[in-house]
């Protein structure tokens, strides 16, 4: 007969969730409405609106590209950082159909910007390392 494991908690183990629950207010509302932004330590705004895609299907995803660009052009918002991710955990190998490149979001979602809103913007560019790198892209727009 096998050993159960031990489910018991440690004293570390413990300490370490009620450090985590007393601190819930400094995690990342990734539902946050959409005039959540980023600031760097000055106060100053980095980017005007800031959207994470983790977890949006192709579809919905795009959706809510749209929403968000046109958000920003009806309230002259100028600069947008999207958090696509680097596709490292999607199930791109599963379907035959799909394109092992073009079905990741860091390849739709400028291209969708370029194909539905290229009279709006300047540049889409990855962002900077310390940002997300290639697993994000700041899309800046035009004034209006």
């Amino acid at each position: 007969m096998k050993k159960k494991p031990n489910t018991k908690p440690t004293d570390q183990d413990l300490k370490d969730w009620n450090s985590f629950i007393d601190n819930i207010s400094n995690i990342e509302d990734k539902d946050a409405p959409i005039d959540n932004v980023l600031e760097n330590n000055q106060s100053q705004k980095l980017f005007d609106i800031r959207k994470d895609l983790h977890g949006f299907k192709m579809h919905e995803a795009l959706e809510l590209v749209s929403q968000t660009i046109n958000h920003a052009i009806e309230n002259k918002l100028r600069k947008i950082l999207f958090i696509t991710g680097k596709g490292l955990h999607s199930n791109k190998e599963k379907d035959p159909y799909a394109s092992k490149d073009l079905s990741l979001l860091r390849y739709a979602v400028p291209e969708h910007i370029n194909n539905f809103f290229s009279d709006n913007v300047i540049k889409i560019e990855e962002s900077p390392l310390k940002l997300g790198g290639s697993g994000s892209i700041i899309v800046l727009l035009k004034k209006i």
